[in-house]
């Protein structure tokens, strides 16, 4: 089964306008897809708009950073989005993104850098501004050689530069989602380094506030992840999902879409599909 149920538009820190992915996935004939953007839904009523015109199968989504001691992101899909509660909590973090966006360059100026965040917002061209997007800018001016040493050095998470996100707790995105009629999913749970034991502790915790499944097959799950992921799911009764987290240029190594031969992936993907 081909599908992708994990990307971003260039309305987070993707490089594919809504209309680019959706023809990417018509080219590539998925079953079902979805983007995902941080934190946001602005790229939705496009997607939904370019589904219906190139005939793709495609169900609204977002990832939703939560706080934890590591990364820790709730997928949900099929939401509402005139859900007013959802709308509310993101806005607010978008605010408080602005400001830690100002906040970043005020650190990279005080560091030696001639960077503006005009010329930020300018890479991003006029979308949702991101990390990706200062290290581009660092690049272009000859700060650092390469993407990986603007994060390694400066953006990266508890670097020099680097301002935290606002971030809501766990339990509280999976209400949202849930509350704004849709299926919260724990995004690419190897990164949140816990054991079988741990996990499933959080997963039983998570599962009182209306989380419904787990991101099993992912680009970066080794296949002993995959396998570890896959019987938490049969033990405790959580529904499983793929995607490729596609970034576009972002993520050069990664492409969008997954051919995923599995019954109980196959048992997910009808349930979204109604």
């Amino acid at each position: 089964m081909l599908l992708d149920l994990h990307s971003h538009s260039i309305y987070s820190d993707g490089t594919l306008t809504p209309e680019d992915l959706i023809l990417k996935a018509k080219e590539k004939n998925l079953s079902i897809y979805s983007i995902t953007d941080h934190d946001n839904i602005d790229a939705q009523k496009e997607a939904i708009d370019f589904a219906r015109k190139y005939n793709v199968k495609y169900i609204t989504g977002l990832e939703i950073s939560t706080k934890f001691k590591n990364m820790f992101d709730i997928l949900g899909y099929n939401i509402s989005l005139d859900n007013e509660d959802l709308n509310n909590a993101l806005k607010k973090v978008q605010d408080f993104r602005k400001n830690r966006n100002k906040l970043m360059i005020e650190k990279l100026n005080s560091l030696g850098f001639d960077i503006t965040l005009d010329e930020v917002i300018n890479e991003a061209d006029g979308d949702v501004v991101g990390r990706p997007h200062f290290a581009r800018v660092l690049l272009k001016k000859g700060y650092v050689k390469d993407r990986d040493e603007a994060f390694n050095k400066y953006l990266g998470d508890g670097k020099i530069a680097h301002i935290p996100k606002e971030k809501i707790l766990p339990e509280e995105a999976v209400k949202l989602i849930k509350n704004a009629g849709g299926f919260p999913v724990i995004a690419h749970p190897k990164y949140l380094k816990l054991s079988y034991t741990e996990l499933k502790d959080l997963i039983l915790k998570l599962k009182e506030f209306g989380l419904w499944g787990i991101e099993v097959y992912y680009p970066k799950h080794s296949n002993s992840e995959i396998k570890m992921f896959r019987d938490l799911a049969l033990e405790t009764g959580l529904y499983i999902t793929a995607g490729s987290d596609f970034h576009g240029a972002n993520k050069p190594d990664v492409d969008l879409g997954m051919n995923i031969n599995d019954e109980l992936l196959q048992e997910s993907i009808e349930i979204l599909k109604r």
